[in-house]
């Protein structure tokens, strides 16, 4: 039996007020008043947009016909700026497990876990949403200022952004979707009662992927103090693992020297760089970072951008035991890395380095 045109309008019309309601609920979450321009992503735009306001969102909203309606938990940020971590997020797939049953355990035993490692505080009671394939928890908390500025942790880089992803493993004992990496740019929540695609294309019915509400955040931020410890430890402890790989692949890499300014046979590792890197020297430090190793590191290696920068790191510490200089290398390196990586610009040949830079040529020599 066809519905008729009035019942269409009819349950378009209620959808839509679904919706507004859903999207004031997930923006209760956010420190009030709710801070424009931010990202949203829907199922007909397939790529993050940036908004004004919450109407532009859900005119989005609406031309997606309610699909994969999502909004980003964080503001739009300018390049090298960073945001306070003041919310929490943890994806739970239903693909990671063998059942529901289970994945409903592993839900109790994080939400468990959540109240534990916030000093056994009652109060701590999360958003969780059905998302139609999986839980998703939405935890805020209160945080006075962005990790960069804490004392204990200046000596690390993007120690905010770090958090969040470090929060979701530690808070779901590792049981969190592990391609859902939380960033201030990319921190996507789904809108209640909108759906969800990947159930529609499995024959679900609409009710059947409609994103629901578990249960409602009790409006009350527990304070992130009670996790910090636990965050510098971790913090140090991928320090020093980067720093164990970081020697482990000097040693390799000085065993198969042949005369320290050739080529070798692998298409990502060029010896004369290599030599460079375990060649402490006093001077052309600038040059050497912007020129040879942040290029060389990010797109001949394909390091990570954290990775690129333990590893600059390490070279200037050594290079600082033949002569210290007063200048502060940290805005160099991120700049240099950024910038090879946005460029895609190649390291220095050996020839340009004879040519042009002779003394430091004859050190490598």
């Amino acid at each position: 039996m066809m519905t008729s045109i009035n019942e269409d309008i009819d349950t378009n019309n209620k959808t839509k007020k679904e919706l507004e309601i859903g999207l004031d609920f997930i923006l209760s979450h956010f420190e009030q008043p709710v801070i424009f321009p931010r990202t949203i992503m829907t199922k007909k735009l397939g790529y993050q947009r940036i908004v004004y306001s919450t109407e532009k969102a859900l005119a989005h909203f609406l031309e997606s016909d309610f699909v994969d309606c999502r909004i980003n938990a964080f503001p739009s940020l300018k390049e090298d700026t960073t945001w306070v971590p003041e919310l929490l997020f943890i994806d739970l797939d239903l693909s990671d497990f063998k059942s529901k049953k289970l994945l409903q355990r592993a839900l109790n035993k994080i939400m468990q876990n959540i109240k534990e490692k916030f000093d056994n505080n009652n109060n701590v009671h999360p958003t969780v949403l059905w998302s139609g394939n999986g839980y998703h928890i939405i935890l805020p908390v209160y945080c006075p200022m962005e990790l960069e500025y804490i004392k204990e942790f200046q000596e690390f880089d993007n120690p905010s952004e770090r958090f969040l992803r470090f929060a979701k493993d530690f808070l779901s004992n590792n049981k969190a979707d592990k391609s859902n990496n939380p960033s201030f740019r990319s921190c996507l929540l789904r809108i209640p009662n909108s759906f969800n695609s990947k159930c529609l294309a499995k024959g679900e019915s609409y009710e059947n992927s409609k994103v629901k509400i578990i249960q409602e955040w009790n409006r009350e931020r527990p304070s992130l103090k009670y996790l910090l410890s636990g965050f510098r430890r971790y913090l140090i402890n991928q320090k020093i693992e980067v720093m164990k790989n970081l020697n482990k692949k000097i040693l390799k890499k000085s065993s198969s020297y042949q005369n320290g300014l050739n080529y070798s046979n692998n298409s990502n590792t060029i010896f004369w760089i290599e030599k460079l890197l375990n060649t402490p020297i006093p001077d052309y430090r600038k040059i050497v970072v912007g020129l040879i190793l942040a290029p060389y590191l990010i797109n001949i290696k394909k390091l990570s951008y954290y990775e690129a920068i333990q590893i600059i790191k390490d070279w200037l510490s050594r290079c600082n035991s033949l002569n210290i200089l007063d200048s502060n290398f940290d805005y160099k390196i991120k700049y240099s890395l950024k910038n090879a990586k946005a460029k895609g610009i190649p390291p220095m040949k050996i020839e340009t380095l004879r040519e042009k830079y002779k003394e430091l040529y004859s050190i490598l020599k």
